[in-house]
């Protein structure tokens, strides 16, 4: 059999990155090269009926609406809606107006035959849909709306309790703060392997970063360091793709390999740490620049991996390469599942009371506040 060619398409009415299918045709307009070919197959899904908006039958997969530019929200719904742990605490609780959106908007997904929208959502988060947002920034804002009233049950599903490690490098006299990260952000590395190395390498702060030691009774160069302490169901990782250059925010589209099997050490001492293991199951997108762009999600459905833009979904091209990555210079927020059966009722939470979120720059403010 005759090799499949790819077909070069260009800006398509799902804006899947920079493609458009007008009239049966099918163009090229400028589109970026990692979205420049796709197969026959997926021509032929793509062409069908726009009011149907479901495409992945198999899978049953459905699309959302996209009210304005609610992309970013579309890509976290689609991949929440496949967070069992999630949607195990929505179905058992209707207590909150977003809970009960969420339930409706699951409900739907899980049943309708046609792509669905999301006013009711939009409406209790109280988002401006004609405004673009941070997909990060949108899934902190909705677990922090859910624990309003809900002792943290929801963040806890993805939150790592993450111990920051000062050692005063004059008497080696250490103390610890304590945080949680419902998401980890991580720099951008040719490998995630690398990028994690980076977050839990030692950085000495010094000149005008040291540390109060209480010990020494002054400020002193400082090793810091972080370590897992507890590590969730669900683990979110945020790769840092937007940094301020002087006075210049830049989007790095560097490429990244990220595994499909991701082994994390956490504990303690380094005597006494031990493994964790995680599936990936999720990857939001980003496509675009610092001040514009879109998103969509691909989601491991079942086995197979499906893309979800907006009110469309379709197969996904997507598969690791020899050694169990998957290269990509568009994912901006992953979600891994941790490998074994969880209880639903326990959702991985730590039994200790939880702490709030921050940087490391935080963290080293706040101990120089506590001391002086």
């Amino acid at each position: 059999m005759a090799k499949e060619k790819p077909l070069l398409l260009s800006q398509h009415c799902c804006f899947r990155g920079n493609l458009k299918i007008c009239k049966g045709e099918i163009r090229s307009q400028g589109a970026p090269k990692e979205h420049d070919f796709i197969c026959q197959a997926h021509v032929a899904q793509l062409e069908r009926p726009r009011e149907a908006g479901h495409i992945c039958a198999a899978d049953n997969c459905y699309g959302l609406e996209n009210q304005g530019f609610t992309c970013y929200l579309n890509a976290l719904l689609q991949t929440l809606f496949r967070t069992p742990e999630f949607t195990n605490l929505i179905n058992s609780s209707r207590e909150h107006a977003l809970e009960r959106a969420l339930h409706r908007l699951f409900r739907k997904l899980s049943s309708d035959n046609s792509s669905v929208g999301t006013e009711d959502v939009t409406r209790a988060l109280q988002i401006d849909v004609m405004k673009q947002q941070d997909i990060a920034d949108c899934f902190r804002l909705l677990l922090n709306e859910l624990d309003i009233k809900k002792s943290s049950k929801y963040n806890k599903i993805f939150q790592s309790r993450v111990v920051n490690i000062l050692e005063c490098e004059d008497c080696h006299n250490t103390d610890e703060l304590v945080q949680d990260f419902s998401v980890i952000t991580l720099p951008v590395k040719p490998h995630l392997a690398e990028s994690l190395d980076e977050f839990c390498k030692p950085t000495t702060l010094e000149g005008q970063n040291e540390v109060y030691c209480n010990k020494c009774c002054k400020k002193t160069a400082t090793e810091m360091t972080y370590t897992f302490k507890w590590l969730p169901s669900v683990l979110v990782i945020q790769l840092k793709r937007f940094m301020q250059y002087r006075y210049v925010f830049e989007k790095d589209s560097s490429t990244i390999d990220i595994p499909l099997q991701l082994e994390i050490p956490y504990g303690n001492s380094k005597d006494k740490r031990t493994n964790e293991n995680y599936s990936l199951y999720a990857l939001c997108n980003h496509f675009g620049g610092v001040n514009s762009g879109h998103y969509n999600a691909v989601i491991k459905c079942s086995e197979h991996w499906n893309e979800f833009n907006d009110k469309y979904c379709y197969p996904s091209c997507i598969q690791g390469n020899k050694s169990g990555c998957i290269s990509s210079k568009n994912a901006y927020l992953l979600f891994y599942q941790k490998d074994g059966k969880v209880d639903a009722n326990e959702c991985g939470q730590p039994p200790e009371k939880m702490h709030n979120e921050g940087t490391g720059d935080e963290c080293k403010q706040l101990k120089e506040k506590v001391h002086l």
